[in-house]
C-alpha cells in the first residue's frame, strides 16, 4: 500500500469516528433534554429507546469494518472494530447509569406530588 493510500486510510478512519461520536453525543444529548424542566414534577425518559437508537452506532462500525477489511483498507478496519467494542461496552456503563437517573427522577417527581406507582416513605 502506498503512503498517500495509507495516509487516506487515516484520514476515513478518523472521520469515521468522529461521526460516530458526534451521532452517540446527538442521542445522548436528546435524553439529556428529556430532563431538563423547571417543573418538580416532571420526570425524563427512560434511557432504553434512546440506547436502541445508539445501538445502530456500533452496528454501523462493525458493517464499516468488515467493509474496509475486505477493501484492505487495515487503518479503518481496525478503528472501526475498536470503535465498535469501545462503543458497546460504553452502552453497557451508560444503560445501568441512565436507569439510576431515570429512577432519581422519577422517585423525585413522586415525592413532588405526581401520581405514580412508587410507594412514598414513611414520615
Amino acid at each position: 500500500m502506498s503512503a498517500d493510500a495509507e495516509r487516506t486510510g487515516r484520514g476515513v478512519a478518523v472521520a469515521l469516528a468522529a461521526v460516530e461520536l458526534a451521532a452517540l453525543a446527538l442521542v445522548w444529548l436528546s435524553w439529556a433534554t428529556s430532563y431538563w424542566s423547571w417543573d418538580p414534577q416532571h420526570y425524563g425518559a427512560p434511557p432504553g429507546p434512546y440506547l436502541q437508537k445508539a445501538a445502530f452506532v456500533p452496528a454501523a462500525a462493525l458493517l464499516a469494518a468488515v467493509v474496509a477489511a475486505v477493501r484492505r483498507v487495515r487503518a479503518v478496519a481496525i478503528t472501526q472494530l475498536v470503535m465498535s467494542v469501545a462503543i458497546c461496552g460504553i452502552m453497557i456503563g451508560a444503560k445501568a447509569a441512565g436507569e439510576r437517573v431515570y429512577e432519581s427522577s422519577y422517585r423525585d417527581a413522586c415525592h413532588a406530588g405526581v401520581i405514580c406507582d412508587a410507594p412514598l416513605p414513611a414520615r
